[in-house]
């Protein structure tokens, strides 16, 4: 069963298709074909073989209007010297190539200079869908009086493909056309004039486009746009657009309404026209109103996204969290530590010192419940953590003492094991020195601050004011410890 096409449809095709469609077949023959002479030959990619294009065929339109036409060697070597200028390391010969294969192509050399055809579907009488073919050339050969060799002519299609590539001011545009459509009027021609209306309107939003576009630029990222290259240009164009077409249209208007009775013979295709011409002017009062609105929301948007606190626009538990939380804990160090870095700065790590160490590892007594004791009062403590071993303490300081110039920890580790360092220190306590010397150490490089103000005297020990600890980033490779191999450095006096 056939299948219909709905009434706008049909418009839409009735008003456009003629044209547009038959003009659009034949950029394609040009420019399809172009893209073929490109696959085959790859070695050319460095060349812009568009312009190549355009350029032998504006030089064939203009030495047929300037002087009946030239043979096609002269316009070969002007070719050549366009490609040469593109690529003036290339050989000569693939100049001369390339400016053959170009004017073979306009010629259409590889179908023996035929004339080339293009298929289209367009409505019948009952709108049923049928093909139309069309035949067309481009640059044709003819005789000349002057000279034995033919001469390569521009046709119509080529000169009508050619200015319709011209992408004309919108500005200049809209004056084109409505000089034409006062022309047409004076001729009474209501068809052309209606066509020439309905292509200022469609310049006109297509301008409103731009401004839309510019809308949605400013909206989502307003550093992404100048202002005054972008934004200041284009609204002052807009104000000189309005402010000149608006009164050109009006009087245009008036105009019509000169042809414009009840008694006209034409008075339904004259009300589409007045219809069309209203149109018209309110799209151009409203492009005015997306210009006043870019220029409001520029302003806007700069508040918002500049002056204001960046929002979050992920979902933390799902996109961050969960993530995280399948990584191992190896990787998820490394991937958090650097920005952890940026977002804290330099932070000193909490280590206890070794006198509050002990206070916090002495173990305490326990007492028979009691009534209404509570079961979490673990008693007083056994020992106080005055009684660290004197002997361990003055073996540390001795081996701080001896350092003279920066030295790893891991060093004065490994040197324990050397009889000198711990001299006659019994065996039971030489074997909490390396523990005592690493805890000593840390605490001198992070000192955990506390408000406690009773601290055991025994901590003034371990206040190494005359030692800096620095961290390289190092682990320990001494047996039973782990932790970064601290380095230490003497203070200058």
């Amino acid at each position: 069963m056939p299948t219909q096409l709905n009434e706008q449809l049909r418009g839409f095709l009735d008003q456009w298709q003629a044209r547009q469609r038959r003009t659009a077949g034949l950029q394609a023959a040009l420019f399809v074909r172009l893209e073929g002479l490109r696959r085959i030959h790859r070695e050319w990619d460095a060349y812009d073989l568009i312009t190549v294009l355009l350029a032998a065929l504006h030089l064939v339109i203009e030495n047929d209007r300037l002087s009946g036409g030239r043979p096609r060697h002269a316009l070969v070597e002007d070719i050549t010297s366009l490609c040469a200028w593109q690529q003036p390391d290339d050989p000569p010969a693939t100049h001369h190539e390339i400016a053959e294969a170009v004017m073979d192509l306009l010629v259409n050399e590889r179908d023996r200079q035929t004339r080339m055809t293009d298929r289209y579907v367009r409505p019948d009488a009952d709108h049923d869908a049928h093909y139309v073919m069309q035949s067309f050339a481009f640059v044709t050969a003819a005789a000349d009086d002057e000279s034995d060799e033919p001469v390569l002519r521009a046709t119509p299609e080529a000169i009508n493909v050619f200015q319709n590539l011209v992408d004309f001011d919108p500005f200049d545009r809209l004056s084109a056309e409505r000089y034409r459509s006062e022309r047409m009027l004076k001729r009474r021609d209501y068809d052309e004039v209606l066509d020439s209306v309905e292509r200022r309107t469609f310049s006109v939003h297509g301008l409103a486009a731009q401004m839309n576009s510019l809308l949605r630029r400013i909206v989502y990222n307003v550093r992404d746009v100048d202002y005054e290259d972008d934004v200041v240009p284009r609204l002052t164009d807009i104000i000189t657009l309005v402010g000149e077409q608006v009164e050109a249209e009006e009087k245009f208007a008036d105009a019509v309404a000169e042809h414009f009775h009840l008694n006209a013979p034409d008075y339904a295709r004259l009300q589409h026209l007045n219809t069309s011409l209203h149109d018209l002017i309110m799209a151009l009062l409203a492009l005015q109103g997306s210009g006043d609105e870019v220029r409001a929301a520029f302003e806007a948007e700069q508040d918002r996204q500049l002056f204001t606190p960046r929002r979050l626009t992920i979902n933390p538990q799902g996109q961050l969290f969960a993530p995280l939380l399948d990584m191992a804990p190896g990787a998820a160090a490394d991937l958090l530590e650097p920005l952890m870095v940026r977002l804290l700065g330099p932070r000193t790590p909490r280590v206890l010192s070794l006198p509050r160490l002990k206070d916090v590892m002495t173990p305490s007594t326990r007492t028979t419940s009691e009534p209404g004791r509570d079961p979490f009062d673990v008693g007083d403590l056994r020992t106080t953590p005055d009684d660290l071993d004197p002997a361990v303490l003055a073996a540390v300081q001795d081996i701080l003492d001896r350092v003279t110039e920066p030295t790893r920890l891991s060093t004065l580790l490994n040197n324990l094991r050397h009889a000198d360092f711990l001299g006659d220190l019994a065996a039971p306590a030489a074997r909490l020195v390396p523990w005592t010397l690493a805890v000593t150490v840390a605490s001198a490089y992070g000192g955990f601050h506390t408000s406690d103000d009773d601290l055991p005297p025994a901590a003034d020990a371990f206040l190494t004011g005359r030692l800096a600890v620095v961290r390289p980033g190092t682990r320990l490779a001494a047996a039973g410890i782990a932790g970064d191999d601290l380095i230490l450095i003497p203070r200058p006096r």
